[in-house]
């Protein structure tokens, strides 16, 4: 009996030394091993805007884990990144220029043991961020100024405008963060009077374009008393609203959940709503508010028309009104929905606004058209509008 609980007991060891035998030999590190695996060969280089890929022959070692790839920018900050051991190149960005750079490739094992440098030498193309700035355009809007851009490697950048604050301070007045790959933004709310700007371009690794200086006068405009603002009941054609979600909650200055406008079974796209103003004016542009907590999802306004009439027709028609706008709200992180970045929650914070054409009549009513929400589904629900523009 003794015997067979000794053979047991041999048993049982032998069966855990094993597998601790087996836990040692899959473990990522080994105190012990101290032997450089073999270095990265066969460069070859392929310059990008603003970056470089390289793709390389792996060495032969089984213990291989990653390969890291850096360089020294000219701030003398090393920047790396690395590519698994599956992979056969990498892409060294946040080149500032298209200097040559040398870049240093290390082969990396399990013990974190490093292989001597392969060193190749690199010249990225013209970054991302001086392509943006050197196509910028500025034009003079309602109430201060418009940039378009074009951002064609669709690159994550930061678009600045500058102006002199109170205090003679040349600062940032908007900033614009977008992967778009086109779009247009602007800065508002200034005085009508002769001012000097300035454009900017920043990438997310901090390198920074020439400062472009532009002098405008923004034309004038005022935020119009949305106390003025009704419904205007043409209740033929518009859209049927849950009670206590009405068009005139669009005007009460509340942004939060707490009062939104919200239409009601049975609806289709498109729908619309109409109001007056309350007054006559040229509008400059048209804001409308998220829901908080919604931000580019289920039932906000994502591609709109704004019409405007002073005759509106008593059938609920669309005679006599005049197409002053068609717009798309474009998310500037790209996010499918559901998913927000800091940049969406900004922009939404701000509104989605819809810039008027200069050459738009004036008119007093306003229909705004909603041909598509961010769910394709068939209700509209969004907490507040503003609107800006020159009272006639």
């Amino acid at each position: 009996m003794k015997r067979l609980i000794y053979v047991l007991c041999a048993g049982l060891l032998f069966v855990g030394t094993t597998e601790s035998c087996k836990k040692t030999e899959v473990g990522t590190i080994d105190k012990n091993d101290h032997q450089a695996p073999g270095p990265v060969s066969n460069a070859q280089v392929e310059n990008l805007n603003g970056a470089a890929k390289i793709t390389y022959s792996l060495p032969k070692d089984r213990d291989l884990l990653y390969i890291r790839a850096e360089y020294t920018n000219k701030q003398g900050l090393v920047r790396e990144t690395k590519a698994s051991r599956y992979l056969d190149n990498l892409t060294l960005e946040g080149f500032g220029d298209t200097d040559v750079y040398e870049a240093r490739l290390y082969a990396v094992d399990k013990s974190e043991n490093e292989s001597v440098p392969l060193v190749v030498k690199v010249q990225p193309k013209t970054p991302p961020f001086e392509l943006v700035h050197d196509q910028l355009a500025a034009k003079a809007a309602f109430g201060g100024l418009d940039v378009s851009y074009q951002n064609q490697t669709e690159s994550d950048l930061a678009i600045v405008i500058l102006t002199n604050d109170k205090l003679g301070n040349f600062v940032p007045i908007r900033t614009l963060n977008t992967k778009s790959k086109t779009g247009s933004f602007g800065a508002r709310d200034l005085q009508a009077v002769e001012t000097r700007f300035g454009l900017v371009v920043r990438d997310r690794w901090g390198n920074l374009s020439d400062t472009t200086y532009v002098t405008l006068t923004p034309l004038y405009e005022v935020r119009l008393d949305r106390t003025k603002m009704v419904d205007a009941n043409i209740n033929k054609t518009d859209a049927k609203n849950y009670p206590g979600n009405e068009v005139k909650y669009l005007f009460d200055g509340d942004v939060s959940n707490n009062t939104a406008y919200h239409t009601i079974d049975p609806v289709s796209m498109p729908q619309w709503f109409t109001f007056d103003m309350g007054q006559k004016a040229k509008l400059s542009r048209l804001a409308w508010f998220m829901r908080p907590g919604w931000f580019y999802a289920l039932h906000n306004p994502r591609k709109v028309e704004i019409w405007g009439s002073n005759n509106p027709a008593d059938d609920g028609s669309f005679t006599n009104w005049v197409l002053l706008a068609t717009h798309e709200q474009i998310k500037p992180s790209g996010l499918p929905p559901g998913q927000n970045s800091n940049a969406d929650n900004e922009a939404a914070l701000l509104g989605e606004t819809v810039t008027i054409p200069i050459d738009a009549p004036a008119v007093r009513y306003i229909r705004f058209k909603t041909l598509r929400n961010w769910s394709d589904g068939v209700y509209v629900n969004f907490t507040e509008l503003a609107l800006w523009g020159n009272p006639q």
